[in-house]
């Protein structure tokens, strides 16, 4: 049964899309696709951002054109989706997992060094570094990117929840040699399925446009000199997205708004707190519970709010238990303690009841 207040929902606005299609009616299919790329890569002051059918597809993507294949050490956050993980091991990589922050719920700058020194000392230098925007907080992207920098490692920067966010004034996404976003059916902005690279570099993003499309090479016939993907956004989809694009800082405040309210109502509770030019999407409210966030979930769940635990840490899920980790108990306690609260449409109107519920001995 679906819940009657969703974690995070986004309505199929029937007429917007029909406007849209109808403003492109006679033209290429293609150029729903390019249009929405030229208005993404407008919107985060990224140079070039190329559309895919997933953010987990940019993902891959993205390690590869950083040269990541088999064998190779890719240092990650353990606070996140598998869909994070997954690409490492496509490639046939190497997953090193790296505990957070306990403010911002971030990799720790201090443990990623720490992961780095210990795999160059064993003989495998990292390849690349995959950092999270965890629930759209921005990571501590000055001190991550300086540690990466210092010992000349590529980051890939996993903003797939944090479209609208912001580091020091700049759109997360941004930062390192290429970011990732998601623009699944639950994100601030959706495609009902559908993800972007961004990058600055001109040859990253002509390659994976290339791989996206099959590594078809320009001859008048099929050509293919490597392996390629069905990566590319589909039409439809970049549609559904031209329909939101401009209305996106509306989303960003409406959500912050929805984090305030919590807030106001919950007090002194856990909280992923900004600090040091972070801006946060609020892409969802979490919130840490001084109780076991399992038996809170259930007593919401028996009323039709849905809310669900923060991700269980990788370095403890039982695909990737056999994987080095440099950990100090921040992501386990976030995991125990940690439930994310609806926060998009459906909330505001639920807000007092949510919080009592929360409150409840």
């Amino acid at each position: 049964m679906k819940p009657t207040v969703p974690l995070s929902y986004n309505r199929v606005d029937a007429a917007a899309l029909a406007d849209v299609l109808q403003r492109y009616a006679g033209r290429h299919h293609d150029d729903l696709i390019t249009d929405f790329e030229q208005q993404l890569a407008a919107v985060t002051g990224s140079p070039f951002a190329v559309a895919l059918n997933s953010g987990t597809a940019a993902i891959h993507l993205g390690l590869k054109a950083l040269g990541v294949g088999p064998g190779d050490v890719v240092i990650a956050s353990t606070f996140t989706y598998v869909a994070t993980i997954n690409p490492i091991r496509y490639l046939g990589a190497v997953p090193v997992f790296v505990d957070s922050n306990p403010d911002d719920w971030n990799m720790s700058p201090v443990l990623l060094r720490e992961a780095i020194e210990a795999t160059i000392q064993a003989g495998a230098a990292p390849k690349a570094i995959l950092i999270v925007h965890t629930y759209g907080m921005p990571a501590n992207m000055q001190e991550l990117i300086d540690i990466a920098t210092s010992f000349g490692i590529p980051v890939l920067e996993d903003a797939a929840e944090a479209l609208g966010s912001t580091y020091v004034g700049r759109q997360v996404g941004t930062f390192g040699a290429v970011g990732v976003l998601s623009f699944n059916n639950n994100k601030l902005v959706t495609t009902y399925g559908g993800g972007a690279l961004l990058t600055r570099d001109a040859a990253i993003a002509d390659k994976i446009n290339r791989w996206a499309n099959q590594s078809r090479d320009n001859f008048p016939h099929y050509e293919h000199q490597e392996i390629g993907y069905n990566y590319r956004m589909g039409p439809l989809n970049a549609a559904m997205g031209l329909t939101q694009l401009a209305t996106l800082s509306e989303k960003v405040t409406r959500r912050r708004a929805v984090f305030a309210a919590y807030r106001h109502r919950l007090g002194s509770l856990g909280w992923q707190e900004e600090a040091g030019g972070q801006f946060s999407n609020r892409w969802l409210t979490t919130v840490l519970l001084p109780a076991d966030a399992n038996r809170v979930r259930c007593r919401l769940q028996e009323v039709g709010v849905e809310a669900r635990l923060l991700w269980k840490p990788m370095h403890l899920q039982p695909v990737f238990g056999r994987y080095r980790a440099w950990t100090d108990g921040t992501a386990e306690r976030l995991f125990a303690y940690g439930l994310s609260l609806p926060s998009g449409e459906g909330a505001e109107g639920a807000l007092d009841d949510i919080a009592q519920r929360l409150l409840m001995p």
